[in-house]
This record gives structure tokens, C-alpha cells and sequence, in this order.
């Protein structure tokens, strides 16, 4: 091209053209087509929850960290904390595992605590939260019981304990709860999450404890979630097939619990379709990005890229067969178990002490991309694969009729959809919200769906969710 008409033509052009124009470079939104088919149901989801930290409670002081994740981010499941169990009973009740001494257990349960943990779950239940709220210990046994093992001599008396607590529980503060996950990540012998126990052990303690249980007349409909290791091909390996060879555990199973840190476990799914059990359901009992030194006390990075990175491996777990996930964790907290290090800051609440109160991060709000618009017992529904730039996920909810797209644009320029909706009830609107650095569940103009058809336009970089009522 000649110089001179090349230089001219520049010059033309942004002066009769100074906005955006043939002039400059197209950031165009990328086209792609999406197809929603709500008659291929692929698995149920129970709900989206969190681990909260009993500790933490002192009166009203946690009451409006509670209001917010159970009303701004719609957590349906809890995973409530009672720890340290090695500091809970550390003197023997009395010589006989099979009979309460209630004189001592009563005064036990009086403490400040277990205090914290009744006031707790009965704001909880108050709030609805009944049959979805999961008990779960962690910290290494007594010293006399075994302190990181449990003496298999001392394994009634390990019953024991935790059988008093759910007794007293029930029937003293007439607290309501649906599950119970006894033990917390006990093949990860390096750290003192849970007593130390090898597959066998662990089913043993487990069947003991429905056993008690059923004879107390206190199992009634409580289901056990296990065995919540942190390496999930221990769980597959191991623990899983532990239970599953024992047909009473298998009975009162409810859900077999699992943690990530880093999305879906490659070969989860093959397992469970092989299994004696191929109907069995999973739930992430502890799911999230990984935060380096939040569990010693150092602040982590609070950044939208950790936020996306959680709702991504969210996204991957659900699309892989999870019924439920629950945040790693709710709110910062202490751990006695845990010490000598000084604060956990995994919360997606984030304390100030000075102030002792509760703030948002930037994941309390990404995660509520999928908790408030994907309500309890929706269907993972087909939805046909977008390409490379995004992660997206269907669900639809028969009884409120809400069929909500979940997703993930993870370029820097929009994207623009052209989308169908298949066998779902009729959809005039849908609500587009999303999530980026700048924004938190902002909501947008909302998109018209001719017929069964819809076109938007997703922004660049974000996490995004359009959502719509059926009629």
C-alpha cells in the first residue's frame, strides 16, 4: 500500500470516525448457540451450604452473619461444628460405656461449649433449618480414649460420648436435626482433624453408633453422611467400600460425604456405578479454592479470581454427579483443634475484631450466583456444550418452576448467546445477574424469550446467572 494514502486514510478515519467504528479493532461478542432441554434430568441437587463453626457463636453477635447466609445467600444445608473432641470428655463418665452417668454428662452439657452449640442449632431450627442440618466433630479424641487413635478398647466409650451429646440434644434441649457425620477426615494422619482410623475401624464405630442409637429409640428418621475424608481416593480405595459391605450402615446412609479443594475427583462416578450400591448420592461436605495459610492464621486473597475459581470447581462437581456442596467455610473462625494457629480466615464472612462483626468477601457473592437462583431439589437438566470460553450449567425446579443458567464467561470480551429452551414450562423473562471484580450480583436488563428462543449478551469476565419462573 502506498505510504502517503495509507497515512491520509488513518487521518480520515478518526476524524470523521472518533467513536467506535470500521476503524478500530472489532471487540465483538463471540456468537454461540445454547440448547436447554429440561426432559434429560441428569442428578437432584439437595442444596447449596456451608460449615459453620459453633465456637463462633457469642449471642447476637453471630446472629446477623447467620441472617445473611441464610437469607442473602440461601444456604439450605448446614455442616454444624462442635470441636475439640479431645477436650470433651476428659474424665470417664464411669467404668460402664453402655450406661449414662447423667449427673456428669448433665453438667458437661451445661458448659459454655456445648452452650454455644445448642444456642446455635436452636437458631438454626428456628430459622428452618431442620433436616438439613448436619452435626460433625472434629479434633482428636480424649487422651485416656487414644488421642489421634481411639483405642479399639475404648471404642464404646468413644460411642458413648457422642451418643450423650445427640441424647441430650434431643431429648433435653429438643433440638432438631436430620444428619450426622460423626467423624471428620480420618485417614489424614498428618493433622489433627478427626481421630486417626483405618477403613475398618471406622465402619465398626459407625454401626456401633446406629446400633446404640436404634436402641435408645433416638435414630427415628437421622441418616449418617461419611466417611468425609479430605483424599477422596482414600474414600473410593477404602473407607467407602468399608461401609458399603456393611448392610445395616447402608441402611441409614444417607449420603456419602466427601471434600475438595480442587473440583471433581477423576473416577468417583465409575466407582459408584460399580458399586453394590450404583444409586448411591455424594455430597462435597467441604468445598472450595484452596487458600494458602488461612488455616494458620494468615489472610489469604479475597480477589474475583479466587471467587471464580471456587464457583468453577462448583460448577465442575455439580456437573459430576454432586447432590450438594457445601463452603469451606462460612464465616472466620478459631479452631482449637487447630492450634497453635491463631484464626481461621476461610470465611466467606469475613470479622473485624475491633468491631466484632461480620463483613461480605467477594465469594459470599459469587457463590450466591448459584445458591439463590438454584433452589433445593432442582434437576441438573441438559444444556449442549458452549466451547472453551464458558462453563454452564442448567437446573430446573419443578415445584417453583424456575429453570435458572449458570455460568462462568471466562474471556475478556462478551459473549453472545442464542438460546433455545426444550420441554420446560412456558418462560416469558429471564433475570440476567451477574458477578466480576467491580460488580456483585448485579442485576441487568432483563431478556425476553420469543416463544422459546432468547438472545443476550454476556459481559466480559464474569460469572453470570439468567433465571426465569415458568407459568
Amino acid at each position: 500500500m502506498n505510504k502517503n494514502f495509507y497515512l491520509l486514510t488513518t487521518a480520515a478515519c478518526l476524524y470523521f470516525f472518533p467513536l467506535p467504528s470500521f476503524c478500530q479493532k472489532s471487540d465483538a461478542a463471540a456468537s454461540i448457540n445454547l440448547e436447554i432441554d429440561g426432559s434429560k434430568k441428569l442428578q437432584q441437587v439437595d442444596g447449596i451450604g456451608v460449615n459453620a463453626n459453633t465456637r463462633s457463636w457469642h449471642g447476637k453477635e453471630l446472629v446477623p452473619a447467620l441472617d445473611l447466609l441464610l437469607d442473602s445467600m440461601n444456604a439450605t444445608i448446614w455442616r454444624v461444628i462442635v470441636e475439640t473432641v479431645e477436650k470433651w470428655e476428659e474424665q470417664n463418665d464411669n467404668d460402664d460405656p453402655f450406661e449414662f452417668n447423667w449427673d456428669y454428662y448433665n453438667k458437661l452439657y451445661e458448659t459454655p461449649k456445648f452452650q454455644k452449640a445448642w444456642e446455635m442449632i436452636g437458631y438454626l431450627n428456628q430459622h428452618g433449618i431442620t433436616d438439613n442440618l448436619m452435626i460433625n466433630f472434629m479434633g482428636f479424641a480424649p487422651p485416656w480414649m487414644g488421642i489421634k487413635v481411639i483405642d479399639p478398647d475404648h471404642e464404646d466409650e468413644y460411642v458413648e460420648m457422642i451418643l450423650s451429646f445427640f441424647h441430650y440434644a434431643l431429648k433435653t434441649r429438643h433440638l432438631k436435626f436430620g444428619l450426622i457425620a460423626p467423624t471428620n477426615e480420618s485417614e489424614h494422619h498428618n493433622y489433627s482433624e478427626g481421630p486417626h482410623l483405618d477403613a475398618k475401624q471406622h465402619a465398626r464405630i459407625i454401626r456401633k453408633l446406629i446400633d446404640r442409637m436404634d436402641a435408645l429409640g433416638i435414630l427415628g428418621n437421622i441418616r449418617i453422611v461419611a466417611p468425609d475424608n479430605a483424599n477422596t481416593g482414600a474414600a473410593i480405595k477404602e473407607f467407602i467400600p468399608a461401609l458399603m459391605a456393611d448392610p445395616v450402615v447402608m441402611s441409614k446412609m444417607a449420603h456419602f460425604g466427601v471434600h475438595s479443594y480442587g473440583g471433581y475427583h477423576k473416577g468417583l462416578n465409575e466407582f459408584f456405578e460399580n458399586s453394590p450400591y450404583p444409586k448411591s448420592t455424594y455430597w462435597v461436605t467441604e468445598w472450595n479454592a484452596w487458600c494458602n495459610g488461612c488455616d494458620d492464621g494468615k489472610l489469604g486473597e479475597y480477589d474475583y479470581d479466587f471467587a471464580r475459581k471456587s464457583v468453577g470447581f462448583l460448577l465442575d462437581l455439580l456437573k459430576n454427579g454432586a447432590s450438594a456442596a457445601l463452603a469451606w467455610e462460612a464465616y472466620d473462625s478459631y479452631y482449637e483443634h487447630h492450634a497453635p494457629s491463631l484464626f481461621s480466615y476461610w470465611g466467606m464472612l469475613g470479622y473485624e475484631p475491633k468491631t466484632k462483626t461480620y463483613f461480605p468477601r467477594k465469594n459470599f457473592y459469587a457463590i450466591q450466583q448459584v445458591s439463590r437462583f438454584v433452589p433445593p431439589r432442582s434437576w441438573l437438566i441438559s444444556i449442549s456444550e458452549p466451547g472453551d470460553s464458558l462453563t454452564i450449567l442448567a437446573f430446573y425446579d419443578p415445584s417453583s418452576k424456575r429453570a435458572s443458567v449458570v455460568g462462568i464467561n471466562k474471556g475478556k470480551n462478551p459473549v453472545f448467546l442464542n438460546g433455545s429452551l426444550k420441554n420446560l414450562p412456558a418462560i416469558r423473562s429471564l433475570q440476567l445477574y451477574y458477578t466480576d471484580a467491580n460488580k456483585n450480583v448485579k442485576k441487568n436488563s432483563d431478556v425476553k424469550v420469543a416463544g422459546s428462543s432468547f438472545k443476550t449478551e454476556i459481559p466480559a469476565n464474569c460469572i453470570f446467572t439468567l433465571t426465569g419462573i415458568g407459568k
